[in-house]
């Protein structure tokens, strides 16, 4: 396996077991300078300059293209490698553990009730595409899967998705 901060072939046993069984995609010793850089950090603000971030996740000091940019011109806090890497399977793990599935057909068949996306209700042809995306809506849980504290936690069954734009998805975040 090859860690994604230190680009070495390490063999598997370098990399931490997740909780799904798989590993990790950076190395034990990665990990490890990580946290180091985290508790001498603890309490102060990540450094941030116009051209540079650092990523809260690997601690790395990295050009601005290495992050994911808002609608709203911010960034989010992690790397786009961390985000790949890192927050994905918790995101899968999260949708397992909730229940329910659902297929496109049944997205789709949903996605011919509304012309229009439900939330602000402007027309699906009058939304502009995001770059790189090829249709306005995305599916969303109404009632969320990662909920707020003291909220109940949604299903990932067809009976707790609504498309919305995702201007709207965005903005709803993780709430009901």
């Amino acid at each position: 396996m090859i860690c994604y901060l230190c680009k070495c072939d390490k063999v598997e046993t370098e990399f931490i077991i997740r909780k799904d069984g798989l590993r990790y995609k950076m190395c034990k010793v990665c990990n490890e300078d990580v946290q180091k850089k985290k508790l001498e950090n603890k309490g102060k603000r990540l450094y941030h300059t116009e051209t540079a971030r650092t990523c809260y996740k690997c601690m790395r000091f990295l050009p601005t293209n290495n992050f994911t940019r808002r609608a709203t011109g911010t960034y989010f806090s992690a790397c786009k490698e961390c985000n790949k890497y890192e927050f994905q399977h918790t995101r899968r793990a999260r949708l397992l553990e909730a229940g329910g599935t659902f297929t496109q057909k049944e997205f789709n068949d949903l996605l011919q009730q509304y012309d229009a996306c439900p939330m602000f209700n402007r027309k699906w042809s009058d939304i502009s595409l995001p770059k790189g995306k090829k249709v306005p809506w995305t599916a969303d849980h109404i009632i969320p899967v990662n909920p707020l504290p003291g909220q109940k936690q949604g299903t990932n069954d067809i009976s707790n998705i609504q498309p919305l734009c995702f201007s709207c998805n965005s903005k709803k975040g993780n709430r009901v």
